[in-house]
Protein backbone atom coordinates (compact mmCIF):
# COMPACT_ATOMS: atom_id res chain seq x y z
CA UNK A 1 0.00 0.00 0.00
CA UNK A 2 1.33 3.43 -1.00
CA UNK A 3 0.94 6.10 1.67
CA UNK A 4 -0.56 9.26 0.11
CA UNK A 5 -0.69 12.86 1.20
CA UNK A 6 -1.75 16.31 0.09
CA UNK A 7 0.66 19.12 -0.63
CA UNK A 8 -0.60 22.65 -0.35
CA UNK A 9 0.91 26.09 -0.79
CA UNK A 10 -0.05 29.64 -1.69
CA UNK A 11 1.54 32.05 -4.15
CA UNK A 12 0.84 35.70 -4.96
CA UNK A 13 0.41 36.71 -8.59
CA UNK A 14 0.55 40.31 -9.84
CA UNK A 15 -2.72 39.99 -11.81
CA UNK A 16 -6.33 39.75 -10.74
CA UNK A 17 -8.20 36.42 -10.54
CA UNK A 18 -9.90 36.82 -13.92
CA UNK A 19 -6.52 37.15 -15.64
CA UNK A 20 -4.94 34.19 -13.85
CA UNK A 21 -8.00 32.02 -14.57
CA UNK A 22 -7.97 32.95 -18.26
CA UNK A 23 -4.24 32.29 -18.65
CA UNK A 24 -4.41 28.86 -16.97
CA UNK A 25 -7.21 27.73 -19.30
CA UNK A 26 -5.98 29.20 -22.60
CA UNK A 27 -3.79 26.89 -24.75
CA UNK A 28 -1.79 29.70 -26.33
CA UNK A 29 -1.19 31.65 -23.15
CA UNK A 30 -0.43 28.54 -21.09
CA UNK A 31 2.25 27.67 -23.66
CA UNK A 32 3.62 31.21 -23.35
CA UNK A 33 4.32 31.01 -19.63
CA UNK A 34 5.51 27.36 -19.57
CA UNK A 35 7.51 27.64 -22.79
CA UNK A 36 6.03 24.35 -24.07
CA UNK A 37 2.97 23.41 -26.16
CA UNK A 38 -0.43 23.07 -24.47
CA UNK A 39 -3.84 21.79 -25.60
CA UNK A 40 -6.65 22.88 -23.33
CA UNK A 41 -10.40 22.46 -23.75
CA UNK A 42 -11.61 25.05 -21.24
CA UNK A 43 -14.78 23.33 -20.06
CA UNK A 44 -15.75 20.84 -17.39
CA UNK A 45 -14.65 17.42 -18.66
CA UNK A 46 -12.26 19.03 -21.14
CA UNK A 47 -8.80 17.71 -21.91
CA UNK A 48 -5.86 19.55 -20.39
CA UNK A 49 -2.50 18.56 -21.88
CA UNK A 50 0.52 20.74 -21.14
CA UNK A 51 4.29 20.80 -21.04
CA UNK A 52 4.34 19.21 -24.50
CA UNK A 53 2.21 16.26 -23.32
CA UNK A 54 4.13 15.61 -20.08
CA UNK A 55 1.03 16.56 -18.09
CA UNK A 56 -2.26 14.84 -18.92
CA UNK A 57 -5.38 15.97 -17.14
CA UNK A 58 -9.12 16.52 -17.25
CA UNK A 59 -10.88 19.61 -15.96
CA UNK A 60 -13.34 18.35 -13.36
CA UNK A 61 -14.76 21.60 -11.96
CA UNK A 62 -14.59 25.22 -13.08
CA UNK A 63 -15.99 28.14 -11.10
CA UNK A 64 -15.33 31.28 -13.10
CA UNK A 65 -12.34 33.26 -11.83
CA UNK A 66 -12.17 31.50 -8.46
CA UNK A 67 -11.70 27.72 -8.72
CA UNK A 68 -10.14 25.18 -11.09
CA UNK A 69 -10.13 21.48 -10.22
CA UNK A 70 -8.42 18.81 -12.31
CA UNK A 71 -7.19 15.26 -12.35
CA UNK A 72 -3.37 15.39 -12.63
CA UNK A 73 -0.80 13.00 -14.10
CA UNK A 74 2.83 13.86 -14.83
CA UNK A 75 4.95 11.73 -17.16
CA UNK A 76 7.61 9.85 -15.23
CA UNK A 77 5.94 10.26 -11.82
CA UNK A 78 3.83 7.50 -10.24
CA UNK A 79 0.62 9.52 -9.89
CA UNK A 80 -2.57 7.48 -10.32
CA UNK A 81 -6.26 8.37 -10.71
CA UNK A 82 -6.31 9.72 -7.14
CA UNK A 83 -3.98 12.58 -8.08
CA UNK A 84 -5.99 15.80 -8.24
CA UNK A 85 -5.25 19.48 -8.10
CA UNK A 86 -7.34 22.38 -6.95
CA UNK A 87 -6.45 26.01 -7.66
CA UNK A 88 -8.37 28.45 -5.47
CA UNK A 89 -7.98 32.03 -6.68
CA UNK A 90 -8.69 34.97 -4.34
CA UNK A 91 -8.37 38.69 -5.10
CA UNK A 92 -5.84 40.79 -3.20
CA UNK A 93 -5.09 44.48 -3.38
CA UNK A 94 -2.09 43.78 -5.66
CA UNK A 95 -3.51 40.96 -7.81
CA UNK A 96 -4.45 37.52 -6.55
CA UNK A 97 -3.49 34.77 -4.21
CA UNK A 98 -3.50 31.26 -5.69
CA UNK A 99 -3.74 28.29 -3.35
CA UNK A 100 -2.66 25.01 -4.91
CA UNK A 101 -3.83 21.81 -3.29
CA UNK A 102 -2.45 18.61 -4.85
CA UNK A 103 -4.01 15.50 -3.32
CA UNK A 104 -3.30 11.81 -3.89
CA UNK A 105 0.46 12.38 -3.84
CA UNK A 106 2.66 9.48 -2.72
CA UNK A 107 4.41 10.71 0.44
CA UNK A 108 7.79 9.94 -1.13
CA UNK A 109 7.08 12.54 -3.85
CA UNK A 110 6.16 15.51 -1.62
CA UNK A 111 9.49 17.35 -1.94
CA UNK A 112 9.88 16.44 -5.62
CA UNK A 113 6.43 17.80 -6.48
CA UNK A 114 6.82 20.98 -4.45
CA UNK A 115 9.98 21.73 -6.40
CA UNK A 116 8.34 20.65 -9.68
CA UNK A 117 5.40 23.03 -9.18
CA UNK A 118 7.73 25.92 -8.43
CA UNK A 119 10.05 25.29 -11.40
CA UNK A 120 7.50 24.24 -14.03
CA UNK A 121 4.60 26.53 -13.18
CA UNK A 122 4.68 29.21 -10.56
CA UNK A 123 8.08 30.80 -11.12
CA UNK A 124 7.62 31.01 -14.94
CA UNK A 125 4.02 32.18 -14.53
CA UNK A 126 4.99 34.94 -12.12
CA UNK A 127 7.78 36.08 -14.47
CA UNK A 128 5.31 36.06 -17.38
CA UNK A 129 2.72 38.13 -15.51
CA UNK A 130 5.29 40.57 -14.14
CA UNK A 131 6.45 41.28 -17.71
CA UNK A 132 2.84 41.94 -18.78
CA UNK A 133 1.96 44.12 -15.82
CA UNK A 134 5.23 46.08 -15.73
CA UNK A 135 4.88 49.24 -13.68
CA UNK A 136 1.08 49.29 -13.77
CA UNK A 137 -1.30 47.99 -11.15
CA UNK A 138 -2.74 44.55 -11.79
CA UNK A 139 -6.05 45.59 -13.32
CA UNK A 140 -5.07 48.44 -15.64
CA UNK A 141 -6.21 47.04 -18.98
CA UNK A 142 -5.27 43.55 -17.89
CA UNK A 143 -8.10 42.22 -15.73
Amino acid sequence: MILKSTIEFTVDMPVYPERFYRAWLDSFEHAQFTGQPAKIQAQTGGVFSTLNGKVESRLTLLVAHSLIEQSWKVEGLPLDEDSRISLTIQPTCMGCEVRLRHSGVPVTLNKVLLSWWEEQYFRPMRTYFEAIVGDYVADMGDG
